[in-house]
């Protein structure tokens, strides 16, 4: 004989609204990802975030003294 395992209900699927992130949350959390890519990846890629990862975090600073 089987035995049949019951699947959890799937949640309800976000509203548009409950998934957004205010701009500086966004800019902080990429801020954050780079650290860490500008760490593990090749020389070009390393380059590129550690652009990138200033270029935010001027941006973050600005927002954050006005």
């Amino acid at each position: 004989m089987s035995v049949v395992i019951p699947f959890p209900m799937r949640a309800v699927a976000p509203q548009a609204d409950e998934c957004e992130i205010d701009l500086l949350s966004a800019v902080d959390l990429a801020i954050r990802d780079l650290r860490e890519i500008s760490q593990t990846a090749n020389d070009i890629a390393q380059a590129r975030a550690r652009e990138c990862l200033a270029m935010l975090e001027s941006a973050y600073a600005g927002a954050l003294h006005r």
